[in-house]
């Protein structure tokens, strides 16, 4: 015996089959533009972004210095560049941490650099010390120095920033010739001595600027 099913529930069925397609259809295309929403919002979140940029500053015991600056992550900067104190040239490298992406954020800065070989005579004058008789003394003498700091910056962090930082660094130069520099400033030319090393703590300070080129 076969029974037949009514026309009205054969109806029912099938409007219920066609929401129930729907329904998914409807579920999967949210689902999609969320995921294509979340792409695109990373994409254009600029912290997200690798950034390249170019920093010049002025301080102590510095000099004055331009550097490179890259920004693998949002909060990581690792930077390196030249200096100059006027009397030589040196190159610098340094690392920063900047915990926020606000318009003002503080920082926490660590750096390393060397300044090459270069006549200081000047130098002694600059700081009114005993002019020097020779050019011997202070010839041929270089020196390293690191630091550490902490840091206030002012900007858009994406874009472009101006910062000073303030802290202390540590060097060391050394004098290969120091019995010529002891004989000059005692004048007498019978001293003897070995090349003398010189180790420094100081306050450093730095002003900047900093602009990323993307």
């Amino acid at each position: 015996m076969i029974r037949r099913v009514p026309a009205l529930s054969r109806h029912a069925a099938a409007l219920a089959c066609v929401l129930a397609l729907g329904t998914g259809v409807e579920a999967l295309a949210q689902d999609s533009g969320s995921s294509a929403d979340s792409q695109v919002a990373t994409a254009s979140d600029p912290a997200s972004k690798f950034g390249l940029g170019a920093m010049l500053d002025v301080g102590a015991p510095d000099g004055i210095g331009v550097s490179i600056v890259v920004r693998p992550a949002q909060w990581l900067r690792v930077n390196g560049g030249v200096t100059t104190n006027t009397l030589s040239l040196g190159v610098r490298g340094g690392i920063s941490l900047v915990p926020l992406s606000t318009f003002i954020s503080p920082s926490l800065n660590l750096d390393v650099g060397h300044y090459f070989n270069a006549n200081y005579n000047d130098l002694v004058d600059r700081l009114g010390g005993i002019p020097l008789k020779t050019t011997a003394p202070f010839d041929d003498v270089g020196y390293n120095y690191a630091g550490g700091s902490v840091g206030l910056e002012i900007g858009k962090p994406q874009s472009f920033s101006v910062y000073l930082r303030v802290g202390l660094a540590h060097g060391s130069m050394t004098i290969e010739d120091a019995e010529k520099l002891l004989q000059d400033v005692t004048d007498d030319p019978d001293i003897t001595a070995k090349p003398l090393s010189l180790r420094f703590t100081t306050p450093s300070i730095k002003l900047g600027f900093l602009l990323y080129l993307f």
